[in-house]
Order: C-alpha cells, then structure tokens, then sequence
C-alpha cells in the first residue's frame, strides 16, 4: 500500500497569539476531520505537525490518520522560519 506523508508546518511564534492561533488550530482540526471522510485517505495518509516559533521541533512524528492525535498549540517565542524549513 502506498503512503501519502502531510507533514503541516505550523507558526507557533509570539506573532500569532489569539486569534490567528486559534484559526490554525481550527485549520488542523478541520484538515483531519475532512480527511478521516475519505476511505482512500484513511487507508493512504499519513499526518506530521512540525512548529516554529524561537526554534522548529517536530512535535507529531508521521502518524496514521486514524491513529492521529492533535497535540496541544500554542503560540510563543520570535519566527525561526529558516529553521523550520
């Protein structure tokens, strides 16, 4: 079977405090719940969440959608874009 990675690149950083986290986190969540409504991607896909904000961490490693959890966001710290990508 193939696999389909999603690997969401999140700005975490003190700039998206209050409402543009919230919509990120309404995003993913809107993301997941669509995906988990198509067979083809319950059986292909693969979800990754990887924040920046004053450094990039990896904080859901390559997940099965069913399985996939989404952790806690929040928003803190200056933009590491460059260390992100």
């Amino acid at each position: 079977m193939r696999r389909l990675p999603v690997y969401l690149l999140l700005d975490t950083s003190g700039s998206m405090s209050g409402e543009p986290i919230e919509a990120v986190k309404n995003g993913v969540q809107i993301l997941v719940s669509t995906l988990r409504q198509d067979p083809y991607a319950l059986e292909t896909a693969f979800l990754s969440i990887i924040t920046f904000d004053s450094a990039a961490k990896q904080v859901v490693p390559l997940t099965e959608l069913a399985t996939f959890q989404t952790p806690p966001i929040s928003a803190s710290g200056s933009t590491e874009l460059g260390a992100a990508l």
